[in-house]
């Protein structure tokens, strides 16, 4: 994604949270957002009918917008102010469930510990310094403002101006926000305001807020995209830190014995009832420990084999003892995956390692708690197949679709399924396309392109003549179109390709301008200089708290059913 995707501030608080409530590591991206005026109008209308907020003690106008809440530089913020970034900073985060649809509150309490139909100052965040979750949300706010100002005066200083586009949405602020308030009944545009921001908001003081914002974070976004490395670059980037490895895509498949499965598969565990009524199985030191042997017997010779492939490691796996009853039962095959998504660090540390070549098989053991209560709880049988340094270029291609028809919906998965006669219409249909095509006086990518317009049922891309550019192996493409986009064609090579979606004709337009490698370290070139120019100006400019008082810190996210 590019750098307008996700605006970094934020997006670091909010993967920030959910790595303290979940307790494990969030890979998120770190990448801008740009709020423009029309966003903010649609996080305006967002918060009101999507969340529902309510306020559970409204605090006077007169109070907040007399209120100094908090002072960045020169600048005077007040409660006002300072509430539209608190409330904009919980939909900001709360909306990160939104793709679950009327789960959405489920996901929400489920995985990040905030239950929407209480108060936020009444649902504790951080268990240990007692700090609620209207604390943080307010905390956030601060950290957003001080953002907010520090890169507007920089912005103003440098005489940086909005696009044609931001200042048309900034311009039509307030009648946009009178179509909203008249969508949700209400009789004015400050009424609209004053029911999701609370009785102080206004089209003045929110116009003002939108303004600043909508300018710091344009300001902030052409910056970032605006960063330009050399080849020198990135290559002095990569050799430093032991960083090579970090942009290789690796292929290999595993197997995972569990010792508990031998445990049950041997037997003689004593079954025990518990006071809740479960039984449970428990087995004596020595059948545990005959179930390790067991289990890491059986992962050696698996692995005992030398330059072994898939096929013959997963027929050993079928024909061992724990598996004679089973079917389907085989290595775990991860293809092209990053050396940082590689998990177990023992895995990795073997699979990374440069002396690998394809065959290669070994056992890995795997233990569970630490220090001297540490066990084991099973082995990993791994068999390498290859690197790659990804640096091939990035592939650009035209596509025109031809969707399957009919099919037949699966009542659980929600899957269409196809019949052979149905697939084999689409490819019937493709390959006359394919062969008007080639038949044509010209055969290159505008004449493709004309075709795919009128032919392609691709409405994301038939527009652009079916263009799909900088296409790389992890760029979420179904596989078997990635598979024929970075198979090494030429400009001007044709094809066609079945996928979940129906028939693909392709036309392998030409190769990007970079290789996915040096997209990834462009990428972290340009994190860690964005990070190092905000981190600079932050620490320029002094900011201080002054009260919280007038906030709305009894927000409740979603009213009770």
């Amino acid at each position: 994604m590019s750098a307008s995707d996700k605006k970094k501030l934020r997006k670091e608080q909010n993967a920030q949270i959910l790595t303290d409530r979940q307790k494990k590591e969030q890979k998120e991206a770190k990448k801008l957002k740009v709020y423009t005026g029309t966003f903010i109008v649609l996080m305006v209308l967002v918060v009101a009918i999507v969340l529902g907020v309510t306020l559970k003690t409204p605090v006077t106008g007169l109070i907040r917008n007399n209120t100094k809440a908090m002072t960045v530089g020169d600048h005077k913020i007040s409660a006002t102010e300072l509430n539209y970034f608190y409330i904009d900073s919980v939909s900001d985060f709360v909306n990160q469930f939104s793709d679950y649809g009327e789960y959405a509150s489920i996901y929400l309490q489920m995985y990040a510990g905030l239950n929407p139909a209480v108060a936020l100052d009444q649902q504790v965040y951080n268990q240990q310094t007692g700090e609620t979750w209207a604390d943080l949300f307010i905390t956030n706010a601060r950290e957003n403002a001080k953002w907010t100002y520090v890169m507007y005066d920089k912005a103003m200083a440098e005489g940086f101006k909005l696009t044609e586009t931001e200042q048309k949405n900034l311009d039509n602020l307030e009648t946009t926000l009178e179509m909203y308030a008249a969508y949700q009944g209400y009789s004015n545009v400050n009424a609209y305001l004053r029911g999701t921001y609370g009785d102080s908001a206004s089209i003045k003081t929110f116009a003002a807020y939108t303004k600043v914002s909508t300018i710091a974070r344009a300001y902030t976004t052409q910056y970032y995209s605006n960063l330009k490395f050399t080849e020198q670059d990135y290559r002095d980037y990569e050799s430093k830190e032991d960083r090579y490895k970090t942009y290789n895509s690796y292929s290999f498949s595993t197997y995972y014995l569990a010792v508990s499965d031998y445990q049950t598969f041997l037997g003689g565990g004593t079954e025990v009832k518990g006071e809740d009524g479960k039984t449970t199985v428990t087995y004596t030191d020595e059948q545990k420990e005959a179930a390790r042997k067991a289990a890491e017997e059986a992962a050696k010779s698996l692995a005992s084999d030398v330059n072994n492939t898939l096929e013959k490691l997963n027929l050993a796996i079928s024909k061992l003892d724990i598996n004679e009853k089973k079917k389907d039962v085989k290595a775990t095959e991860s293809k092209h995956t990053l050396y940082s998504a590689i998990s177990n660090e023992d895995v990795k540390k073997w699979v990374t390692d440069d002396a690998r070549k394809q065959g290669d098989l070994t056992t890995i053991e795997v233990k569970s708690g630490t220090g001297d209560n540490a066990t084991v709880s099973g082995y990993y049988v791994v068999l390498f197949d290859n690197c790659n340094e990804n640096k091939q270029p990035l592939a650009n291609v035209q596509h025109i679709l031809v969707k399957f028809e009919g099919g037949k919906k699966d009542s659980v998965t929600g899957k269409m399924t196809y019949t052979d006669e149905e697939k084999k219409k689409a490819q019937d249909k493709a390959q006359a396309i394919l062969d008007e095509f080639l038949k044509g006086e010209k055969k290159d990518s505008a004449a493709f392109g004309e075709l795919a317009k009128t032919k392609s049922e691709d409405t994301g891309s038939k527009s652009t003549g079916g263009l799909i550019a900088d296409i790389y192996r992890d760029a979420g493409y179904v596989e078997a179109f990635t598979d024929w986009a970075l198979a090494g064609h030429k400009p001007g090579d044709t094809g066609l390709v079945e996928t979940e979606y129906g028939w693909h004709v392709m036309f392998y337009k030409e190769d990007g301008d970079t290789t996915y490698r040096d997209k990834m370290i462009n990428k972290a070139l340009a994190d860690e200089t964005y990070d190092k120019w905000t981190e600079d100006a932050l620490n320029a400019v002094t900011s201080t708290v002054h009260t919280d008082k007038g906030l709305d810190r009894g927000l409740i996210i979603s009213k009770p059913q």
